[in-house]
């Protein structure tokens, strides 16, 4: 990539570009957002050397920056976009899966899917990643073996050390060669500032993507119908109700409005679910994909306090809010409390934290309001 010889002045041209990007998007690096792109910067201009590290493995809380910090360094990174590769957790196994369902052995599958992953990239960001299934372990130690035997510069994001990752000690076992391979191979450094900054004070209502969806609260006592005309909106009627996805997958929508092109302007193809026909279902984060891919703005109603939802309608609450963060999707929600009511249970969904950081980039929508 870049000759270690030139460090100096690639670095600066590095942290450069992602502070006037930063800049100009009104954002102010913290001290540790700084500290940790200084040192990328100067790892990344010496990627290419005899001796050096494959990369950079960044770990801490929700909502301190990992990913939008990561993604600055990805895309100034001096390399062509055709060479680059960015994968999402999800967005991994979606790929996975389907090459499974193409009748591929689980070998042959892993290897086809690393193998499209990484022919010609000279630059890897892995987003997101949380391992909590032998399966998924499996898969990681075929990816990480290969960036580290191609010495793809390689940036990950996550909420977990490495040695967090698969924390069930009955199978922590099956993730421990990706965690060698991570300590032997790339620099691994925690960012937290100490502000989980979705939930610290509210910014400028966003106008596109999931930070310009709401929250809707209607109580245990109110109406999600009246909830949603109160704040604008149009609740299905009864005929709208359709089916989406087909087969096993088939999952019920309570409607589905097609936007029409309106000369210049693209109208966006909202669909409304219940949480029940949704997350109640045996759907899973392969579904929401899918469906992310088809429909521009969601809305999810009748969303109740944890308490009352599945032990695996929380867990898919989960998948779903990481499929619609990463694809940047405006999320509506009507539900029957307040976001802080929402999570009344001792035994939390794994990375419920995530979840709950995210909920806060919703706009508050008061039924009684202007919406």
């Amino acid at each position: 990539m870049t000759d270690p010889r030139a460090t100096p002045r690639a670095a600066s041209r590095l942290s450069a570009a992602v502070e006037h990007s930063a800049g100009a998007k009104g954002i102010l690096l913290d001290r540790a957002q700084q500290q940790l792109l200084d040192e990328i910067a100067v790892l990344a201009g010496r990627w290419g050397g005899a001796r050096t590290h494959s990369g950079v493995f960044i770990h801490g809380p929700a909502g301190r920056g990992k990913t939008w910090l990561a993604s600055e360094i990805f895309d100034a990174i001096d390399v062509p976009a055709a060479a680059k590769r960015r994968v999402h957790f999800h967005t991994f196994f979606q790929e996975l899966q389907r090459r499974f369902g193409a009748q591929m052995t689980a070998r042959d599958a892993i290897e086809a899917t690393v193998a499209e992953l990484l022919d010609g990239a000279r630059v890897f960001f892995f987003d997101e990643l949380h391992v909590h299934d032998p399966g998924g372990a499996s898969l990681l130690n075929r990816l990480v073996a290969e960036l580290v035997a191609r010495r793809i510069p390689t940036l990950f994001t996550s909420n977990y050390e490495p040695e967090g990752l698969l924390a069930n000690p009955v199978f922590h076992h099956v993730v421990e060669p990706s965690v060698r391979l991570i300590r032997e191979h790339f620099a691994v450094r925690t960012l937290d500032g100490g502000s989980d900054y979705r939930s610290a004070s509210p910014a400028a209502p966003a106008e596109h993507g999931f930070a310009s969806g709401r929250w809707i609260a209607f109580g245990a006592s109110g109406s999600a119908a009246s909830a949603a005309r109160s704040s604008g909106l149009e609740p299905p009627h009864p005929h709208e109700s359709t089916t989406v996805l087909g087969g096993h997958r088939a999952l019920r929508a309570l409607a589905v409005r097609r936007g029409e092109a309106n000369g210049e302007l693209t109208v966006p193809t909202v669909v409304w679910f219940d949480f029940a026909d949704l997350l109640e279902s045996p759907s899973i984060a392969e579904d929401y994909l899918d469906l992310a891919a088809e429909f521009d703005q969601w809305v999810l109603v009748d969303v109740p306090p944890l308490s009352q939802a599945s032990r695996e309608a929380r867990q898919r609450f989960v998948s779903l809010l990481d499929v619609l963060v990463h694809a940047d999707l405006p999320l509506t929600v009507l539900s029957r409390t307040d976001r802080a009511g929402l999570v009344d249970i001792s035994d939390p969904p794994v990375d419920l934290f995530r979840t709950i950081s995210r909920l806060a980039l919703l706009r508050d929508g008061d039924p009684d309001g202007d919406g």
